[in-house]
């Protein structure tokens, strides 16, 4: 018999929990610099000739209830701290309808993420790009007015994992080493990745088990 192997573990400094958001936003006053989000929208066909029902393409949480986990968010953030939320522009203006990041959050400006060769993934039919919205808490002052340049073009990976070279980036130029970042819907967790190569503290939060045991084998090679 072979000894049972010992479970992954993240590197020091990285908090990838296997939970429900809902625990991490509960936590308050974490004095995170950077709250990233990448929700899990509902997607569904429309109903047409081809398909006379309309039904669910796959499950994630409504408009109402992320922005409920945004609002909350707030309390986790230092003064000056921003949010960066990834959507896409078919559900961009439920998201506006249900109140964005809630009342606790200032929207500063969008960019985008430019999928390379005209691939999306994620997404049943398969946007070129990836919209991305910034927010600080209102009265910060110095605030941002663009997304590093508003744009960031590289080829997309799988379940829409973010690029790594572009949360680096945010990363860098949004906080400083030692400081906290939380990711709030960590998926495959390429913010984890940056947060260890640029030297950041990181508390995620990923409630499917399969998906953080990847994310934790995906760290261990970044």
């Amino acid at each position: 018999m072979f000894p049972a192997l010992a479970p992954l573990r993240p590197p020091p400094g990285i908090d990838l929990r296997c939970c429900d958001v809902r625990e991490i936003v509960a936590l308050r006053g974490l004095g995170a610099t950077l709250v990233h989000a990448d929700p899990p929208w509902v997607y569904a066909r429309e109903a047409g000739a081809a398909n006379p029902e309309t039904y669910g393409i796959y499950g994630g949480m409504a408009e109402t209830d992320i922005v409920a986990v945004l609002a909350l968010s707030v309390h986790l953030a230092a003064p000056g701290a921003r949010l960066l939320t990834w959507t896409t522009w078919p559900k961009l203006g439920e998201w506006w309808a249900a109140g964005l990041a809630g009342p606790g959050w200032e929207y500063v400006s969008g960019g985008a993420w430019m999928k390379a060769h005209h691939v999306g993934v994620g997404y049943h039919w398969r946007g070129h790009t990836e919209p991305a919205l910034l927010f600080t808490r209102p009265g910060t002052s110095g605030r941002a007015r663009e997304m590093l340049g508003n744009g960031h073009y590289s080829r997309p990976e799988e379940h829409s994992r973010k690029p790594l070279e572009f949360l680096r980036a945010m990363v860098r130029a949004w906080t400083d080493p030692g400081d906290l970042v939380v990711d709030l819907w960590a998926g495959l967790a390429p913010m984890a990745a940056a947060c260890k190569i640029e030297g950041r503290r990181y508390l995620g939060a990923e409630i499917d088990p399969h998906r953080h045991g990847l994310a934790l084998s995906l760290l261990r090679s970044a």
